[in-house]
């Protein structure tokens, strides 16, 4: 089987879907202006536009409807999303990002102890989520800067979100957001992409792993790469092989592993600390 990435993630988790959208970045420490100053963008990855009338965004204690003014939204100045288009929205007041107006304002904090964010299309399911497993805090970001998602495609989790760097927007006192509100996030324009490939089927005995790796700023020469298992959904990682080129294949022995499911990840980093990561699905027979 081969999972091909674009800027960061392959993957045959539940991705991102026809009609549907992603928590894209959400700025929970606020900006360096003040940290009540937060702010969350959503991204239509797909090539239709999407009307949010049923739309919630939501976390503990907070519900903001986002094709009405009612609940936790306060102003509402759009309700539909255009192809490959952003959303965002923005706590109390229009003030928090210069440059570029709100297309929701919003009443509701996040907290700094961590969030679990979820988007929900109008039948209530769960489309998109945000910091989801993380057991403490946040997966990224800080005071000021924003937790972005490395590729639209990216399903939540530990290696899905970086710290947001310095944007051309600003904030309510003229400095430099680190973070892109309604704009391509910047780790998604950097990230190495990473192609993996596996035999089809229960993995047992000798697994050949092959990859490929390129950077969008980076010579190939300059990547490493690095070969993991979890069984844990991604929270902690085992190694394979670390320390290997861009491209190449690796043949595994999977006979004194633990049998049952597992995410085999293959991450590429540039000098530079931006990485991209192909992760597959897969089962480990124990033969």
């Amino acid at each position: 089987m081969r999972w091909i990435v674009c800027a960061g993630f392959a993957l045959s988790l539940a991705v991102v879907g026809t009609g549907q959208l992603v928590i894209n970045e959400v700025a929970w420490g606020g900006t360096d202006a003040s940290p009540y100053d937060e702010w969350i963008e959503l991204y239509n990855p797909t090539d239709e536009p999407v009307d949010l009338t049923g739309w919630v965004l939501a976390w503990e204690g907070v519900s903001i409807p986002l094709g009405e003014e009612s609940g936790g939204t306060i102003v509402l100045r759009n309700h539909v999303v255009p192809p490959h288009g952003y959303f965002l929205l923005e706590r109390s007041s229009d003030d928090t990002v210069v440059g570029r107006e709100a297309d929701l304002i919003y009443r509701g904090a996040l907290s700094n102890r961590g969030e679990v964010l979820q988007l929900l299309d109008p039948e209530g399911e769960v489309v998109s989520t945000a910091n989801l497993g993380c057991s403490s805090g946040w997966w990224a970001g800080t005071k000021g800067a924003s937790m972005e998602r490395i590729s639209p495609d990216a399903p939540d989790g530990r290696f899905s979100w970086r710290t947001g760097l310095t944007g051309e927007f600003l904030d309510a006192e003229g400095a430099p957001i680190r973070g892109t509100p309604g704009a391509a996030n910047a780790c998604y324009l950097s990230s190495p992409r990473v192609e993996l490939t596996l035999p089809e089927g229960k993995l047992s005995g000798s697994v050949s792993w092959s990859w490929r790796a390129q950077d969008p700023d980076t010579p190939v020469e300059e990547l490493t790469v690095g070969l993991y298992v979890s069984y844990d959904g991604g929270v902690t990682l085992q190694p394979v092989a670390e320390g290997l080129p861009a491209s190449g294949s690796y043949d595994w022995d999977t006979s004194g592993w633990e049998p049952g499911p597992v995410l085999l990840l293959v991450r590429a980093q540039d000098p530079d600390g931006f990485w991209g990561i192909a992760i597959a699905e897969a089962e480990l027979s124990g033969q």
